[in-house]
């Protein structure tokens, strides 16, 4: 649950990035695109290890890979890992003969961004899964008539799910598009 609540964390302030700093030289979102999304990679990496160490380390041990969750976890980290290596090759270090390099770059940019909101939603799912799972093992029966927790786990998942919809509006808005062009220009009177 929390591996994948960090993760997109991270995502959301990376994917913003190109709608938040319009006014910046493109290369400088591009370092800070790859700079968030690096810092949750060692995230990503301590949280899986908590997870699989919780369930080896269980008295019984509890099985690994076993639920939708998991599942849906593993492909999320595998598509953010992809995302990330393709990114880091083909945008940054790929930059360094850009006229040679320009057309391929450009048709790899809108796979990279569709990839990326996905990547961003299905960890955004894996989080709602992880929660109803955590929820259902915690509370059995109980969860129906709404205790403390349940309401707590409810609000949570209602706040993900409003996060992950003002974040993919956002992202999809034409008209907050990162554009190569000047955006605050001076008038002479």
């Amino acid at each position: 649950m929390c591996l994948a609540a960090v993760t997109s964390d991270g995502q959301n302030v990376a994917l913003l990035l190109y709608r938040i700093c319009r006014c910046c030289r493109r290369i400088y979102v591009k370092l800070f695109h790859t700079i968030f999304h690096a810092l949750t990679i060692p995230c990503v990496v301590v949280g899986f290890i908590a997870v699989l160490d919780s369930h080896n380390l269980a008295n019984p041990p509890i099985a690994n890979f076993y639920s939708l969750h998991s599942w849906m976890g593993l492909v999320t980290m595998g598509l953010f890992a992809l995302q990330f290596v393709v990114g880091f090759f083909s945008f940054l270090i790929l930059l360094c003969c850009e006229g040679a390099t320009a057309a391929f770059r450009a048709s790899l940019v809108p796979i990279h961004a569709t990839f990326g909101i996905t990547t961003f939603m299905l960890a955004v799912a894996t989080c709602l899964t992880g929660l109803t799972e955590k929820a259902f093992f915690s509370l059995g029966n109980t969860y129906s008539s709404l205790p403390q927790e349940a309401f707590v786990v409810n609000s949570l998942a209602m706040a993900l799910m409003g996060c992950a919809i003002i974040v993919g509006y956002i992202v999809m808005r034409e008209d907050l598009r990162y554009r190569g062009h000047l955006l605050v220009s001076a008038q002479a009177d």
